[in-house]
């Protein structure tokens, strides 16, 4: 019988599962991929979470066309699934529905830095709707900064820019603040050409942390085109997610060319972006030997379930 393994990589914007059996020297081979939206509890709520996983797991194994074969091992990355009351919510639901026979829930970041750093040593930036990182140093020890959510943190993240980019039009429009091309882009984008109805527009979302957060792209397009508002907002951010990455070296006494891994929608699809992070790291004194753009975080999650799979075996 072949030994299956599944990985699901879940945050505030979407839901990936990938199905993979493992070959008797460890190879994998990818039998399915499956895709939900987001499954981040403390974001969505639990009904919405378990209906994203379900769908991207469901979808997975039909592609894999596995029917009543058993899964060995799942590795699920989940965001905002460091909090007890999330990890039992999501172990009960993994049980509920046979999900494998044994079941890991880490932290997000954990499957980043399984594929970008694969000696385990370094640190891992998700900047997708929300933005968090994470270190791991040669002795196992962890340090997490950020990931506080998107009340009172996920500073230069996709909801962070955003709300900067609302913000920035509402002063616009008010004279309080510089004219910007933020304005009219906005306004299409949410389909409307009177400014005081972008409030009502995001009322009718079903979910406004990730409709505010799907404004990411607009504004980074505009920096992108030059504008000055917009590109001081993507600055300021990429100086937030900068300071994440350094506190966490700090705190783990790495030294300044720590390998970094990064994965999330912004990031990996930004090449403005990066280029103000890694500029920005270097002016605080973080100049890493190796940066690695992960764009596919659930492959580091099947990774993980190989690995300990094998590392299970008698």
């Amino acid at each position: 019988m072949r030994r299956l393994v599944l990985g699901a990589d879940g945050g505030g914007s979407k839901t990936a599962a990938r199905v993979a059996s493992v070959g008797e020297d460890g190879e994998l081979e990818t039998l399915g991929n499956g895709f939900g939206g987001p499954s981040n509890v403390r974001a969505v709520g639990r009904a919405h979470a378990e209906i994203n996983l379900n769908v991207a797991v469901d979808a997975a194994l039909r592609d894999a066309g596995i029917v009543d074969e058993p899964i060995d091992y799942a590795v699920l990355g989940l965001a905002g699934s460091s909090l007890p009351d999330v990890q039992a919510f999501i172990r009960e639901w993994a049980v509920r529905r046979a999900l494998a026979t044994k079941v890991d829930i880490v932290h997000d970041a954990d499957p980043v830095l399984a594929v970008g750093i694969p000696d385990g040593s370094g640190i891992a930036l998700i900047v997708g709707t929300g933005s968090v990182a994470i270190g791991v140093d040669d002795g196992g020890e962890r340090s997490v900064t950020g990931g506080w959510g998107h009340w009172f943190g996920d500073t230069g993240s996709g909801y962070d820019l955003g709300r900067r980019a609302l913000a920035a039009v509402a002063d616009a429009v008010d004279g309080i603040g510089p004219g910007t091309m933020l304005v009219e882009r906005i306004l299409q984008r949410l389909g409307t050409e009177q400014p005081r109805e972008l409030l009502l527009r995001l009322d009718q979302a079903v979910d406004v942390r990730r409709e505010i957060a799907a404004l990411a792209p607009v504004l980074l397009h505009a920096a992108a085109d030059g504008d000055a508002v917009a590109r001081s907002i993507v600055d300021a951010a990429a100086e937030s997610t900068a300071k994440l990455v350094q506190a966490n070296a700090t705190k783990l006494g790495f030294d300044p060319d720590v390998p970094l891994a990064a994965a999330g929608g912004i990031v990996c699809r930004s090449a403005l972006y990066r280029q103000l992070l890694l500029e920005k790291l270097q002016a605080l004194g973080i100049a890493p030997r190796a940066f690695t753009v992960v764009n596919d975080p659930v492959e580091g999650c099947v990774l993980m379930a190989r690995d300990r799979l094998l590392a299970a075996l008698p």
